[in-house]
């Protein structure tokens, strides 16, 4: 859940993301109860990273044996639906996609995301109190072992309890035409100090 080459970057908890079970996923959908209830993916088709990861989810879903009711349409709409919590069935959602940048990944302060405290808690509203003792335990910790065995639980509690399923990390690029100066380097661009010739 944590940007990685951070300090607080960890993978605990995380290797049931490192498996590609296909056969496996169907048998568990089929002992869940699934039956066949449709499953509500809203997906942005006017940003690039929304669009193809909704695409590869929708085709997973599919492969495992999933009723997938695909809506295809803007990031305004999505980001209005997705702050419905009526059922999905009456106008909610079962999965949206989206991105954070890195920077707002490096810890529990500014990563709305990972919190887990209900109806307080960012879309989805997760209620996982072991992540939030986690989050109460990385700001009282008193040094950064401290701050990484508390961030490690944390991992694995997110993980475990689904507070939100990570897709994945990937670098965004920039061009710029050659008469613009002063561009700096970070999660997003920043215009302060450019200039153009």
């Amino acid at each position: 859940f944590f940007t990685p080459g951070t300090p607080l970057y960890t993978e605990e908890g995380g290797d049931m993301l490192k498996q590609r079970n296909v056969a496996a996923a169907k048998k568990l959908l089929a002992e869940s109860g699934y039956k066949g209830e449709p499953v509500i993916c809203i997906v942005a088709q006017d940003m690039v990273p929304t669009k193809a990861m909704g695409d590869v989810t929708a085709e997973l879903l599919k492969s495992i044996g999933m009723k997938v009711d695909f809506v295809a349409t803007d990031w305004g709409t999505v980001g209005a639906r997705r702050a419905q919590k009526t059922p999905p069935d009456q106008g909610g959602w079962s999965m949206f996609h989206t991105w954070h940048a890195g920077a707002d990944c490096v810890n529990p302060a500014s990563y709305t995301a990972i919190r887990a405290n209900g109806d307080k808690a960012w879309f989805g509203w997760p209620n996982v109190p072991a992540v939030e003792t986690e989050v109460t335990n990385w700001f009282k910790a008193k040094d950064l072992a401290e701050e990484k065995a508390a961030i490690g639980r944390l991992n694995k509690a997110a993980v475990e309890n689904v507070v939100y399923a990570p897709t994945g990390f990937y670098l965004s690029y920039q061009a710029w035409r050659k008469n613009v100066s002063g561009v700096t380097s970070g999660p997003l661009p920043f215009f302060w100090g450019v200039s153009k010739a």
